[in-house]
């Protein structure tokens, strides 16, 4: 009703008599103006409220895991289809979380099995720093059913790992994957926490370092922009390091990448990584804004620079279905109103690309465990509540300290402020466009001078 009623219905019958001599009366007839629709359309996405599925779904195999066609209840078989195929490789997946990213551990391995066709055919290593995994959560494991590792990485072993707290450490064990991981192991896909699979990540990585792609180093989500625009890094500067010609090159989101072990290790990357990241620390290029680092851009280096100046344009291009970030834009503290929330809200639903994403990002300082991100309740909740069915918060303790209850509360708020501002802009819509009486009548509606006065222009 608020937004459907502007315009007068032009099979109206035409007034009486009456009406048309109780309207000749009038002072002057009140001119007709359309409802500003913008602002009603703006109201109810500012709100968070607009949620159509009129996209697609994503490309590649996809599972929507916020739907129930997926038993969750079995628990012999984690909730995972039956395989019903042998599968010709392992796909190795890597994911790494100190205790304030716990949270978005089980939802994100339980996305990786559920969304895929072949989820024997998957082995994921989950990377600690702290503590040992428990007795229980090994017998979540067996229980569930699925390849899972846990390894605690010693950050004594490691040099760029030395004197960081166990966040930054995380942020940087990515480089040693060709170590920590076995021999057999030809290449990885390294995920963040913050992000959801809903696409098959073992046929993705089938179809990775093959062909003409077979002496590449990193695949990876190519975005629009060069590197030297969002880095806004000085070829003069980066002359010293010789990696000035790479600023030409296409950036990309170090979040979901993949790695090729084999070339890694017989051209001992690891190794330049290592000498890249003190030259740029000594520099202070070690990180640029927009990325979003625990505890401060200055904190610890970050793993995105060294990577994109060490290749440069030279990896393999993956479809942007597999890395649709910026899920975890926040309300910034200048900000008088959250309008690069907003602005991400209207060109997620006018775009569909989160609604057709393989892999969703919550990149950004607003996690999707945070209580009030605006993506999370239909892209990140229903996730979570499969995972917890299923056996992996058993998996995953840090998962269960958050309940999710502060879900509500943050919407609850969204919906009364609907009912509140919605009527106040009807309202004064309504009374801009109805003149009253007295001087605010006079000042509106033009009077035409009376029969027999002059008007003087002096």
């Amino acid at each position: 009703l608020l937004i459907g009623g502007g315009r007068r219905n032009a099979a109206r019958p035409p007034p009486g008599r009456k009406q048309a001599a109780l309207r000749s009366t009038r002072v002057a007839a009140r001119p007709r103006r359309e409802m500003p629709w913008g602002l009603a359309l703006v109201a109810v996405v500012a709100a968070g409220q607009v949620s159509f599925s009129k996209h697609p779904q994503p490309r590649g195999g996809h599972t929507d895991a916020s739907r129930k066609h997926i038993d969750v209840s079995n628990r012999s078989t984690g909730g995972l289809r039956r395989p019903t195929r042998s599968c010709g490789h392992i796909s190795h997946v890597a994911v790494g979380a100190d205790s304030h990213q716990t949270p978005g551990l089980a939802p994100l391995v339980w996305s990786i099995f559920s969304s895929s066709r072949s989820p024997h055919c998957i082995h994921v290593h989950a990377f600690y720093c702290e503590a040992e995994p428990s007795l229980q959560s090994r017998e979540a494991i067996r229980r569930v059913g699925v390849e899972i590792t846990i390894h605690v990485v010693d950050l004594e072993r490691f040099p760029l790992l030395h004197n960081l707290s166990n966040s930054s450490a995380m942020n940087l064990v990515r480089f040693y994957l060709p170590e920590l991981l076995p021999e057999a192991a030809s290449s990885v896909l390294w995920l963040d926490t913050d992000i959801i699979v809903r696409s098959d990540v073992h046929e993705l990585l089938s179809k990775l370092f093959v062909g003409a792609n077979r002496s590449k180093s990193l695949a990876a989500v190519a975005r629009k922009k060069e590197l030297r625009t969002i880095t806004r890094y000085r070829p003069s500067k980066l002359g010293v390091l010789n990696v000035s010609t790479v600023l030409r090159g296409d950036a990309f989101n170090a979040g979901l990448i993949a790695f090729n072990l084999q070339q890694w290790r017989a051209q001992n990357l690891t190794q330049r990584v290592e000498a890249l990241v003190p030259a740029l620390q000594e520099i202070g290029l070690a990180s640029y804004a927009g990325i979003s680092l625990p505890g401060g851009m200055r904190a610890a280096p970050s793993s995105q620079v060294p990577l994109q100046l060490l290749f440069g344009h030279d990896f393999q291009r993956l479809d942007s279905c597999w890395n649709v970030g910026g899920l975890g834009t926040s309300w910034g503290q200048g900000e008088l109103l959250p309008l690069r929330v907003w602005a991400k809200q209207i060109a997620a639903w006018w775009t569909g690309k989160v609604a057709r994403g393989c892999a969703l990002h919550w990149s950004g300082g607003d996690k999707p465990w945070s209580g009030h991100n605006p993506f999370a309740p239909q892209y990140y909740k229903p996730v979570r509540k499969a995972a917890i069915r299923a056996g992996y918060g058993e998996i995953f303790p840090g998962t269960l300290a958050h309940d999710g209850s502060d879900y509500y509360l943050p919407w609850l708020l969204r919906i009364v402020a609907i009912f509140v501002a919605a009527p106040s802009a009807l309202f004064l819509v309504v009374a801009l466009r109805r003149p009253g009486s007295g001087a605010l009548r006079a000042e509106l509606v033009p009077q035409s001078p009376s029969r027999g006065h002059s008007v003087s222009l002096e």
